[in-house]
């Protein structure tokens, strides 16, 4: 029993189960084409500004990382900028090419997404979430 307890633990160790290194993106470009993109499409209530949301998004006006700052329309802060661009890089790490990250292919429908298609190809807000992903060398 212990001998395959060992050769188990053995196997257990070659998944390649390492932490994965987010991509490095451009936070400036985040908050200058990205950000307005996801306050604007993904922020409300029902969609991602909620701390129950893998990808969560905070907004002026709606979710925000202090509960009594919630609905107010102050700039969100830095801490709430980063926080975004992290959770958005989550859905970039991995991927083959930025048109096949989740944070371009959800919206876009080509992947399970409950929100549906948010926008098309051909929209600006497409094409600022590819120019931000492919900051971060992805073809």
């Amino acid at each position: 029993m212990i001998r395959r307890a060992a050769c188990l633990s053995l196997l257990l160790g070659c998944v390649g189960n390492a932490p994965v290194e987010p991509p490095s993106l451009d936070l400036a470009m985040f908050a200058s084409r990205v950000q307005p993109v996801l306050a604007a499409r993904c922020a409300s209530p029902a969609c991602h500004g909620s701390d129950r949301r893998r990808l969560r998004v905070y907004a002026s006006g709606f979710f925000r990382s202090d509960p009594r700052r919630v609905h107010r329309d102050e700039p969100i802060t830095a801490d709430e900028l980063a926080a975004n661009e992290r959770s958005a890089a989550a859905f970039v790490v991995e991927a083959p090419s930025a048109a096949q990250s989740l944070l371009v292919a959800k919206p876009l429908n080509q992947v399970a997404h409950l929100g549906g298609q948010v926008f098309s190809a051909s929209d600006d807000e497409h094409a600022a979430l590819l120019a931000w992903i492919r900051t971060g060398a992805l073809p």
